[in-house]
């Protein structure tokens, strides 16, 4: 296999087909599959995911599957043959697109930015999913510094009205856990 553009996207096509049930055969789904050159070798990335529910696949379900995505590789007649590569498995990060029913209800109780088919871009907590709607408690920045969020009553947004939309991450910082901290252990 050469590494020309047009032939890697055929040879990711043909290992999604290849590496289907080997991911399935974990309890997981098989997101994408991309292959391209990366010097003299070609890199395969292979997002997974959970197939439901709002657990994030944990490192020893990545390292399980990753094993047999690259015995499933090395037993690939036409890939076991071609130019080395590198291997990289991992689950889709925070940046990944709430595109599908599942990622939503992964979702849930988080803070999501969105756009609307009309261009509007809201933010704001999501508290239900269903297979056609979501529900979200819009948030709105406030005018001056030190003022109060506000925050809408829960409202139903169709899934076809919204055009994109992401996980936008809260960091919570809590006071009580410094006082755990022993100064004694940060000295040295």
């Amino acid at each position: 296999m050469t590494a020309k553009p047009a032939d890697t996207e055929q040879e990711a096509l043909r290992l999604t087909t290849v590496l289907q049930k080997e991911v399935e055969s974990h309890g997981l789904v098989l997101e994408e599959v991309s292959v391209r050159p990366s010097g003299k070798q070609l890199l395969v990335q292979v997002l997974v995911d959970k197939a439901d529910g709002t657990d994030s696949v944990i490192l020893d379900e990545l390292g399980e599957v990753t094993t047999t995505i690259s015995n499933a590789l090395d037993k690939d007649a036409k890939f076991a043959s071609a130019d080395p590569y590198e291997l990289e498995v991992s689950s889709p990060g925070l940046s990944r697109p709430l595109s599908l029913n599942r990622h939503w209800v992964r979702a849930k109780n988080r803070m999501v930015k969105f756009t609307l088919s009309d261009g509007t871009k809201l933010r704001g907590r999501l508290t239900e999913v269903t297979d056609t709607e979501v529900v979200i408690s819009v948030h709105h920045e406030p005018a001056k510094k030190g003022m109060k969020v506000k925050i809408d009553d829960p409202k139903t947004f169709a899934l076809s009205d919204i055009r994109k939309a992401v996980v936008d991450p809260e960091i919570n910082f809590d006071d009580a856990l410094f006082e755990n901290i022993n100064n004694e252990d940060l000295e040295g």
